[in-house]
C-alpha cells in the first residue's frame, strides 16, 4: 500500500520583539475537530445537560463578574433555567462528568498540533515568558492529556477565575498583570479571531491565528 505523505506543518515566527507568549488552548494547542462530535455521543444520556451548558456559555459572554465565585453562579442557575435539575446537580454534572470526560477524549483521540508545538519550541529556545489563557478549566489535565509538560508555562489561567470568558478586556489586563507583561511586547495565539484576537486587540497586543 502507497504511504501517504503527511502536509509539513507551517512555518510559523515571533517577531523580535516580542517577550511574552499567551497561547489558548481548545482548539489551538490542539486540534479540537470530532471533540464535540465526541461529547454528545459518549454524553448521549445527558444531551439537555449539554444543550444546557452550550446555552449557559453563549449567556455568560460579554459579562464580566466580580470574581470566579459570581461567573459560577450565574453560569450554574442559567444551565438550571426552565429544567428539572437545580444549580447544584449542574455544578457536579459539569465538574465530574462534563470536564473530566472532555479530558479523557482528548487523551484518547487528539494530539498537539504541529504549529503550537513548534512555537513552544521556539519559546524555549528564546527564553520567552509562556502561559496559557482558555476559557476552559481542567487546563493542567488537559495539558498532561496531551503529554505537555505543564511547568514550562509561567502562568495557567481560565477565563472563569478572572471573572469573564474572551474576549474580555478586564480578564486580558489581568492576565498581563500577573505576567507583568507589556502588551506591546505581548503575543496572544489562538485559533479563534472573535474571541483570541478580539482580546488581544482589547489590549494593544498582537495576535497570531491557527486554525
Amino acid at each position: 500500500m502507497p504511504s501517504v505523505a503527511r502536509p509539513k506543518p507551517k512555518a510559523v515566527a515571533i517577531d523580535d520583539k516580542i517577550r511574552t507568549v499567551i497561547f489558548d488552548l481548545d482548539g489551538t494547542i490542539y486540534d479540537k475537530r470530532g471533540l464535540a462530535a465526541r461529547m454528545v455521543s459518549r454524553l448521549w444520556w445527558c444531551l439537555p445537560l449539554l444543550m444546557a451548558e452550550r446555552f449557559a456559555r453563549r449567556n455568560a459572554h460579554y459579562v464580566q463578574f466580580a470574581s470566579e465565585e459570581e461567573f459560577f453562579d450565574f453560569f450554574f442557575v442559567t444551565m438550571a433555567r426552565g429544567h428539572w435539575w437545580g444549580p447544584r446537580i449542574a455544578e457536579k454534572w459539569y465538574h465530574l462528568v462534563y470536564l473530566p470526560t472532555m479530558v479523557r477524549l482528548i487523551r484518547r483521540y487528539h494530539r498537539i498540533r504541529p504549529e503550537a508545538r513548534t512555537l513552544l519550541r521556539l519559546c524555549r529556545k528564546r527564553g520567552l515568558q509562556t502561559a496559557i489563557y482558555s476559557d476552559y478549566g481542567s487546563v493542567i489535565e488537559k495539558l498532561e492529556a496531551l503529554n505537555i509538560e505543564y511547568a514550562q508555562f509561567d502562568l495557567l489561567v481560565s477565563a472563569p477565575q478572572l471573572g469573564a470568558l474572551k474576549p474580555s478586556e478586564p480578564s486580558a489586563r489581568r492576565v498581563l498583570e500577573l505576567l507583568q507583561a507589556d502588551p506591546k511586547t505581548t503575543l496572544f495565539v489562538g485559533d479563534r479571531d472573535d474571541k483570541d484576537g478580539a482580546t488581544a486587540r482589547a489590549v494593544g497586543a498582537e495576535f497570531l491565528l491557527i486554525n
